[in-house]
């Protein structure tokens, strides 16, 4: 049971070295650690030569620098992959370049994917600045991957809005499963989404096909966190209807219809369950309450 990472960086100074010494001192190593610079104007190229110097399991792939642009990390992950076809290993981890894990994290992720054959991506939640994430699907940071479903899904991640979600539609569409490990939790540096202000977020739900109703509530929650800017929120409807209303920009691209329906359909049975709960709960109140009926 092996596995090599896959950490993607621009002007990570801040926190790549936390990062790298996580991934090091993990008691399940990594076969190896490849770290994608993409064309980093700060310290991040020097700390990159002296972790590949010290360690023979590091390797980096620096790109020219052509300024920031979230759009390129699934091509870097992409790229990395492909540098690592002559290795043989049975799963790859993503790493963002501000992740900081406990020493018995993959350790514990490789364990519970061995022991469910199913199960093809998986993660810990992260937390960031003490506070932890409430999504229930893997993040796309931390994130185990079982390479036999990463190349039969193609071997690489859709260069389009969505493309981390995208993986976890397909394994549900090719009958697999993904999990969120409640816990296992890893520092998480960055605020998430904070590169694209949400906007891609926004796109994402247009491009893989959202229910309408399903995207409006998914924004509608959003807004009520405490912790969640009502200018997200407005940068996630931009990115909604902007790919709705159709873009020039080829990342708010849609994928294929049958995904789109099949997303469609999940997110259909989903919203018909909530609503259904919600109705029962409303009559057994009513029952508990005559003379108060509400509806």
């Amino acid at each position: 049971m092996s596995y090599w990472t896959v950490v993607v960086t621009r002007n990570g100074s801040a926190h790549l070295t936390q990062t790298l010494d996580s991934l090091l001192n993990q008691k399940q190593a990594a076969k190896r650690i490849t770290i994608v610079d993409d064309g980093s104007t700060d310290e991040t190229p020097n700390i990159l030569r002296k972790y590949e110097r010290l360690n023979d399991n590091v390797t980096v792939l620096t790109k020219p620098d052509r300024g920031y642009d979230i759009r390129r990390v699934p091509a870097n992950i992409n790229l990395a992959w492909a540098e690592n076809a002559d290795l043989t290993t049975e799963y790859f981890m993503i790493s963002g370049d501000d992740c900081t894990y406990p020493a018995g994290y993959t350790a514990s992720l490789l364990a519970n994917m061995q022991e469910d054959m199913r199960l093809v991506v998986a993660s810990g939640r992260p937390r960031t600045r003490e506070s932890q994430s409430q999504e229930h699907a893997p993040s796309g940071s931390g994130r185990m991957v079982r390479c036999t479903f990463w190349r039969q899904v193609g071997g690489k991640y859709p260069l389009r809005a969505g493309w981390e979600t995208w993986l976890l539609y397909k394994a549900a569409e090719h009958g697999f499963e993904v999990q969120l490990f409640d816990n296992l939790t890893y520092e998480h540096a960055r605020p998430r989404g904070a590169g694209h202000q949400f906007v891609y977020w926004g796109a994402a739900m247009s491009t893989l096909g959202y229910h309408p109703l399903y995207a409006i509530g998914r924004i509608v929650v959003n807004v009520s966190k405490p912790s969640f800017a009502p200018k997200r929120a407005v940068n996630m409807l931009r990115g909604y209807l902007q790919a709705e209303l159709g873009s020039d920009d080829t990342f708010m691209l849609p994928y294929e219809r049958s995904l789109q329906s099949f997303v469609k359909q999940k997110q259909s049975q989903k919203i018909g369950r909530v609503m259904s709960s919600t109705l029962q709960t409303k009559a057994q109140d009513n029952l508990s309450h005559p003379y108060h009926f509400r509806f």
